[in-house]
C-alpha cells in the first residue's frame, strides 16, 4: 500500500497564502486541479512523489493534533525559512534517535518536519 495524497484545509479564499507558504518554504509546485473541482477553491501541490491537496472550508477550524509529517533533505534550512517568516518551531526529543520539529502553516494547522533518514517509514 502507498499513500496517494494528504488533504489539509484552510479558510475560504486563502489560496495565495497557502501557495506562498508551501511553495516558498517547501519548494512545492502547484498542480492544475481538474476543471470540475476548480470552483470549490483550494489548491493542489506536489514535491517529488508527495501530493498535498488543500481544500477551503467554512467555518475553518485548524488541526492542532492531526498533521502531515514531511521528510526533508535539509531540516535546518527548512527551520531557517520558517523562522524567517515568523512561524513557530518546536523541536521534539521524544525519540532521541530522530531529528524532528513541529510548526504550523499560516492557518494554524500542525505540521511535523523530519530529517531525511529519521522518518518513521525509514527506521
Amino acid at each position: 500500500m502507498k499513500l496517494d495524497h494528504i488533504q489539509m484545509t484552510m479558510p475560504t479564499g486563502q489560496e495565495a497564502t497557502a501557495r506562498a507558504f508551501f511553495i516558498g518554504i517547501f519548494d512545492m509546485e502547484e498542480l492544475s486541479k481538474p476543471a470540475h473541482l476548480k470552483d470549490r477553491g483550494g489548491c493542489w501541490l506536489k514535491n517529488g512523489p508527495m501530493n498535498l491537496h488543500i481544500g477551503s472550508e467554512h467555518p475553518f477550524i485548524p488541526q492542532k493534533k492531526a498533521h502531515p509529517a514531511f521528510i526533508v533533505n535539509d531540516i535546518l534550512e527548512i527551520e531557517r525559512r520558517l523562522r524567517e517568516q515568523g512561524f513557530p518551531i518546536k523541536w521534539d526529543q521524544t525519540f532521541t534517535d530522530r531529528q524532528r520539529f513541529y510548526t504550523e502553516d499560516p492557518f494554524g494547522n500542525r505540521i511535523e518536519i523530519l530529517r531525511d533518514g529519521d522518518g518513521f517509514s525509514q527506521k
